[in-house]
Parts: C-alpha cells; sequence; structure tokens
C-alpha cells in the first residue's frame, strides 16, 4: 500500500495491516467516515425537503443556488463551488434547462465556454425554497449552540484544507 510523503513529495510504500489490526479496525471512528455519513443523511434531508417543496434534487437545489450566489458563471466556477466534477455539473444543468430553471449560453469571450443564468422560474423557486433552507441552518446551528458551531467551522476549515492538501500531494484534483 502506498501513502504520500508530504516532505519529499513522493509515494512512500507502508506494511499491510496484520489480522489484528483489521479486527480493531472501526471505520465509525475515522473522521473519513463520520463526515461522508453525515454528508450523506444532510444530503438525503434536503433532497426529501426540496423534492417534496420544489420539485428538485438536492443536486439540483445546490446548482441553483449556487448560481444565485455567483451571478451566471460557467459550469466549471459552479463545480468548484459545490465540489461536483465537471460532469456531474452538465448533467444537472441539462436537467435543470430541461425544467426551465436555467439557462445554458456561450461566453462572448470564449466560445467554447458554457455559461449559465438562473431564469425568472428558477428565482421564484429560490424564494421557496431558501426559508427552509435557512429553518434547516437555524435548526442544525441550535443544535450546536454558538461556541460549538464557532468551533465546528474552524474544525471543517481546517480538514478541507488538510483534506486538500493531501488530494494534491496524491496527484488528484478537487
Amino acid at each position: 500500500m502506498a501513502t504520500f510523503d508530504k516532505a519529499n513529495k513522493r509515494p512512500r510504500t507502508v506494511a499491510a495491516a496484520s489480522a489484528a489490526a483489521l479486527r480493531a479496525h472501526a471505520p465509525e471512528q475515522l473522521i473519513t467516515f463520520r463526515v461522508s455519513v453525515l454528508s450523506q443523511l444532510l444530503s438525503r434531508l434536503v433532497d426529501v425537503s426540496v423534492k417534496d417543496a420544489l420539485g428538485l434534487t438536492s443536486r439540483q437545489w445546490r446548482v441553483l443556488v449556487s448560481l444565485n450566489r455567483l451571478g451566471p458563471s460557467s459550469s466549471g466556477d459552479v463545480a468548484r463551488l459545490c465540489s461536483f466534477d465537471h460532469s456531474q455539473v452538465s448533467r444537472v444543468a441539462f436537467e435543470l434547462a430541461e425544467k426551465g430553471l436555467v439557462t445554458q449560453g456561450s461566453d462572448s469571450a470564449d466560445r467554447r465556454r458554457q455559461v449559465l443564468s438562473l431564469t425568472p422560474a428558477s428565482l421564484a423557486l429560490l424564494r421557496q425554497g431558501v426559508p427552509a433552507s435557512l429553518a434547516r441552518q437555524d435548526r442544525l446551528r441550535q443544535r450546536l449552540g454558538e461556541q460549538d458551531y464557532a468551533a465546528f467551522c474552524r474544525a471543517l476549515d481546517a480538514l478541507t484544507e488538510e483534506a486538500q492538501q493531501m488530494l494534491d500531494e496524491a496527484g488528484g484534483q478537487a
């Protein structure tokens, strides 16, 4: 198995886990596992909320709120903000265009670059959906309290930065 040696910026071989280490391994205690489980749970929560109220998936909702934040943008810009890959954004943009919620046009400076924009129908959906989004945020934030929420945000920032660095070192992309 290989990991990455930060100091030398090259792969490092690590010994395989013993049978005892395999038996003792508790994935539910790993940061990556716990964050992934929480992410899936929150995504399902948003899916249920936006599907029932707005007829959207959580990915479609995330693209809409990102475009609302960014303004007319390339699918690459949306992908970076959403942490989606380019093909996911393209697929969701196509679905949203079919629903009349985004327009897809070419950038006047670079015809190969696709620019996504909100439509009046998507703005109406955002006006409906944002209050529920803020209510979910308030409820989750209240569960933590102010000090824990601030600590949680610092921890997320630190873990995001470290994960990005680890991915960069491994030669991956985000």
